[in-house]
C-alpha cells in the first residue's frame, strides 16, 4: 500500500488540507512531502499520529474501499 497516497485520500475524504492534517497530527507537511518525493513509505509511528489527527483507527487507515467490497 502506498501510505502517502492513502494519507491524501483520507484527507480528501474528510475535506481537509494536508496543512490542516499536519496541524491536527503534530507532524510537519514536509515529512509527508519528502517521503512522497523519495518514493518511500511513512513510518508506522507517523501513520498512527495521522490516524489520531483524522480520528480513525490504524485498521481503518489500512482498509481501502476495494477491501470492503
Amino acid at each position: 500500500m502506498d501510505t502517502v497516497r492513502r494519507v491524501y485520500e483520507l484527507a480528501d475524504q474528510q475535506d481537509i488540507s494536508l496543512y490542516q492534517l499536519a496541524q491536527r497530527s503534530g507532524i510537519s507537511v514536509s515529512t509527508i512531502k519528502m517521503t512522497e518525493k523519495r518514493g518511500g513509505q511513512l513510518k508506522i509511528d507517523t501513520i498512527e499520529r495521522i490516524c489520531e489527527g483524522l480520528g480513525i483507527s490504524l485498521a481503518a487507515f489500512f482498509t481501502t474501499q476495494s477491501q470492503n467490497s
